[in-house]
């Protein structure tokens, strides 16, 4: 089975890092570059495994963790975000881990997890921050209008957790989005915006908010991180809930990609649709790197086939989908986010060999 976007479409060099509308997927026998059991591995991802993405107008080559650690020598790479771009990382880590079998832990520096690999003095970690910007809980205790307090947002103060790393990596990946939601903050316990330690008038809605905190952030990046460093900005992944949101007993039971004609229905913002997110926050993110030069790594159109490529119900823990529901959200490894690996791997190179 092989899913073809429309062949016409020209595909951007990867120097722009947008892959939008230029990927199909076939079959190929290609071993895998590790088998480890992780919490994002289901069971019925073995035929997941023999489905290759291959660009319609370039050639991106595999990752050669033992090449590509060597051209990292010396260097360090973050990923700074929410859960995706763990996810992201923990692809990144087993396929690395190939090539330095004294590969240690590392949570230096606030992160929250990663690897150095001392054989080529690299280090590879995710901080995690989920709005990018400085976030905590304030409660009031019990109002009678049903408020339960509020989680104050400093629009122009990094999370803790990255606000000391722009000297240490020499390649950063950045995201936000899949937290600015009601499902994460109710309206019985809103954000509530701040700038420069004084609450934002009139109030911000949740998006506006993010409109808000993409602009600080981004300054703030400009202004902090070295010109040298490469940096880009990973847009959406996308969902795949079918029948309800992931509180409205939606699930992700596929055993097959979607077609090519079947994706607007499911991500258009225009349908209304669970799975609007992606598509709607990307176009946000785009407006906000413009003049800037933090490179835009587009990988949401490649990994909207997937249907078939999210844990679902095999989340590791008794009782978890009871709980939380199946995960829509999250990919299986190995799996799509091995296909982002090949592809930041190559921006990398090319960054590097460019300057």
């Amino acid at each position: 089975m092989a899913h073809r976007p429309n062949a016409s479409v020209h595909l951007p060099l990867l120097l722009t890092a947008s892959l939008s509308r230029a990927f199909f997927f076939e079959p190929t026998l290609q071993q895998d570059h590790y088998f480890i059991p992780l919490r994002f591995l289901q069971e019925t991802t073995w035929i997941g495994l023999i489905l290759k993405w291959v660009p319609a107008a370039c050639d991106l080559p595999r990752i050669d963790p033992f090449r590509f650690l060597g051209m990292m020598r010396n260097k360090n790479i973050g990923f700074v975000g929410d859960s995706l771009n763990e996810n992201f990382l923990a692809s990144f880590l087993c396929i690395l881990r190939v090539a330095d079998a004294n590969a240690k832990k590392w949570k230096k520096k606030g992160a929250w997890r990663g690897a150095y690999f001392p054989k080529f003095n690299v280090t590879v970690a995710y901080h995690r921050a989920v709005l990018l910007a400085k976030y905590d809980q304030k409660s009031f205790g019990s109002d009678q209008d049903g408020s339960k307090g509020i989680y104050r947002v400093d629009v122009d103060t990094p999370a803790d957790d990255w606000a000391n790393i722009a000297d240490f990596y020499d390649v950063l990946v950045f995201n936000t989005g899949h937290w600015w939601g009601s499902d994460k903050f109710p309206k019985e316990k809103p954000l509530v915006f701040y700038h420069s330690g004084q609450q934002i008038h009139p109030p911000l809605e949740m998006l506006d908010g993010l409109k808000v905190v993409l602009e600080n952030m981004v300054s703030y990046i400009q202004k902090h991180v070295p010109h040298k460093t490469l940096k880009f900005w990973r847009l959406q992944s996308p969902r795949h809930f079918y029948g309800g949101d992931w509180n409205q007993n939606g699930s992700c039971l596929f055993n097959d990609p979607l077609e090519e004609l079947q994706l607007d229905s499911w991500f258009d913002p225009r349908n209304n649709g669970v799975n609007k997110e992606a598509r709607v926050l990307n176009s946000m993110i785009v407006e906000t790197l413009q003049g800037t030069d933090i490179q835009l790594l587009d990988l949401t159109h490649l990994s909207e086939f997937r249907a078939d490529a999210h844990p679902a119900t095999w989340l590791g823990k008794k009782d978890a989908v009871a709980i939380w529901g199946q995960d829509c959200m999250h990919w299986c490894l190995p799996g799509v986010p091995d296909t982002w690996v090949d592809v930041l791997s190559e921006l990398i190179r090319i960054g590097l060999e460019t300057g």
